[in-house]
């Protein structure tokens, strides 16, 4: 009996190897299709468009200095406009720059490699947490359509790499407390204190982690806390390194504006919270929108939404303001905002100005729900505890640093997209909903983002073709981006005599320049070269003009 067995034991192992290659071949394709998916997103979309271009974009000059004074003198440093000390993205964005030298190339590149490792993260602990692969994954498809978070991704700004490298953080967090793995805990702590080394404010992670650790009975031991209070103290000790090392930079000091803005004008706070609530409920509509029509026999959902409406009739009332969900970094109104960061006449909407109003209600809604939705996830899912305490005191943050500069309320909001997408992310979500909203946001950030990237690569080739004409870069404004990293970042570029200080134009001051980079013509100049492109489908037409003071 048993000689008779061995052959079909054999026979059996035999024909169970194909089966066992073949599954875990499929295994293989199943794990690694998440990073694909989000891999060809940014590759089709960054491809065709030319999203890569050796130009500086809106303050990413700022950063791309330290890279090249790294590279050229081998020494950590920030330029004095910098709010940020960014040396862990700094160091980051060097090893792109090695291969072929420094460029802002290497540099979008290397920031929109550490957004698809960040989506990745962020799929991988809405994973950990039990969900499905369909709504993790569309969670960070979410996360990667957000257009501030997608144009920012092809910059050196610090947003992104921030946003990346807490998720990545989370990713280890979520892993060392949900498998008692404090090894883990203490990875994640490490990547916490290198989004400390990008954006200060990453201070809110290890003290999510304490005060969740320690509110939850079952975290409540050293090999929990510990970790946190590590990261912590770590924080607060590299803060003061950097300020005896680095000394605080201009721009970092200039913020105890805010103090006084809110012992003097603290009325303006109304609107600035308000500005964050609709741009979280325009970039999370996908999500809330399919949950609000089930919510309407709820209180909490109607007292939410009063709260909001009585926020913004006191906006009205004491400051005046009404949010305006068509401005900010989207920008709607004219895609995007660099164009605003050129000389010229402002361009013509391109939507109505009453699109603000239903705009306006759209969102507050949305905010409603999103608001209902996170509280609900958190009370019945203990380990959400975490991501809802990171998100307020990521809001707290906002509130009272940023809270007040309107041309920041969405850009530096995007902090929160992570935790709140881990709170929404679950539950029954009606996906084909879900997706399409999220197909719209895509859509929305691919035409915003080609129209920034094209507007600052025309206004480099006009610089381009003044220079080549003999024009010193002391002779001309090309606008906030090009002056700063030509004549701030670089002063050996400006005329004898001059600071960076005080005479870069439109940087540190308004003295008019003999040549113009211009988005329109102007009084006092005649033009002498004109750029031009239109939207898909003719939607819009735009230009770039190079313009030379007439004679008296």
């Amino acid at each position: 009996m048993l000689t008779a067995q061995r052959p079909m034991e054999a026979t059996q192992r035999v024909n169970s190897a194909p089966r066992a290659r073949g599954s875990a071949l499929a295994l293989f394709f199943a794990r690694s299709a998440p990073g694909a998916i989000l891999l060809l997103i940014y590759l089709c979309a960054a491809l065709p468009l030319g999203l890569f271009a050796d130009v500086p974009f809106h303050d990413d000059w700022t950063y791309a200095w330290s890279v090249e004074h790294l590279l050229k003198v081998g020494e950590l440093d920030v330029l004095d406009w910098s709010i940020h000390y960014p040396f862990a993205q700094v160091l980051w964005g060097a090893l792109f720059c090695l291969p072929f030298g420094f460029s802002f190339s290497a540099l979008r590149i290397s920031t929109a490699a550490l957004a698809w490792l960040g989506a990745l993260a962020l799929y991988g602990t809405l994973r950990e947490l039990g969900r499905a692969r369909i709504e993790s994954l569309t969670a960070a498809v979410a996360l990667v359509a957000n257009p501030v978070f997608f144009v920012l991704s092809y910059s050196f700004m610090t947003d992104v790499p921030f946003v990346s490298v807490a998720n990545i953080a989370f990713f280890f967090l979520v892993r060392g407390l949900l498998r008692d793995r404090p090894l883990e805990l203490y990875v994640g702590c490490g990547f916490a204190l290198l989004a400390f080394l990008i954006r200060q404010i990453a201070i809110a992670i290890p003290a999510a982690v304490l005060l969740y650790a320690s509110m939850e009975p079952s975290f409540k031991s050293r090999r929990f806390l510990l970790p946190p209070l590590f990261a912590s103290l770590a924080m607060c000790l590299t803060a003061f390194w950097i300020a005896q090392s680095f000394g605080l930079t201009s721009a970092y000091t200039d913020r105890k504006w805010v103090l006084g803005k809110w012992l003097n004008a603290h009325e303006l706070s109304i609107p600035g919270f308000l500005r964050v609530a609709v741009h979280m409920g325009l970039a999370l509509f996908p999500f809330t929108m399919t949950l609000a029509a089930g919510w309407y026999r709820r209180a909490l959902f109607w007292g939410a939404l009063a709260f909001l409406s009585v926020l913004l009739v006191c906006s009205i009332v004491f400051t005046p303001e009404t949010p305006k969900p068509l401005e900010g970094m989207w920008n709607l109104a004219a895609l995007g905002k660099e164009r605003r960061l050129l000389r010229g006449f402002p361009d013509p909407p391109l939507f109505p100005f009453w699109l603000n109003y239903p705009l306006l209600a759209f969102s507050l809604v949305s905010a409603a729900s999103m608001s209902v939705k996170c509280g609900d996830a958190a009370a019945r899912e203990k380990p959400l505890r975490l991501f809802a305490g990171y998100a307020l005191a990521q809001l707290g943050l906002i509130v009272a640093v940023w809270l007040f500069d309107a041309w920041g309320s969405d850009r530096y909001s995007i902090v929160l997209l992570p935790p709140l997408l881990v709170l929404l992310a679950g539950g029954a979500l009606k996906l084909k909903p879900v997706l399409a909203g999220v197909g719209v946001l895509f859509l929305v950030a691919l035409l915003m983002t080609w129209s920034e990237t094209r507007n600052n690569r025309t206004a480099a080739a006009a610089l381009a073709w003044l220079r080549d004409r003999g024009v010193p870069f002391s002779e001309i404004d090309a606008g906030y981006a090009l002056n700063g990293w030509h004549l701030y970042a670089h002063p050996e570029n400006l005329a004898p005599g001059a600071l960076r200080e005080r005479d870069v134009p439109f940087v540190t001051t308004n003295e008019e320049k003999r040549y113009l980079v211009a988005t329109s013509p102007l009084p006092g100049y005649r033009e002498i070269r004109r750029y031009s492109w239109s939207l898909p489908f003719g939607a819009r037409d735009y230009s770039i003009h190079v313009l030379e003071k007439a004679a008296d």
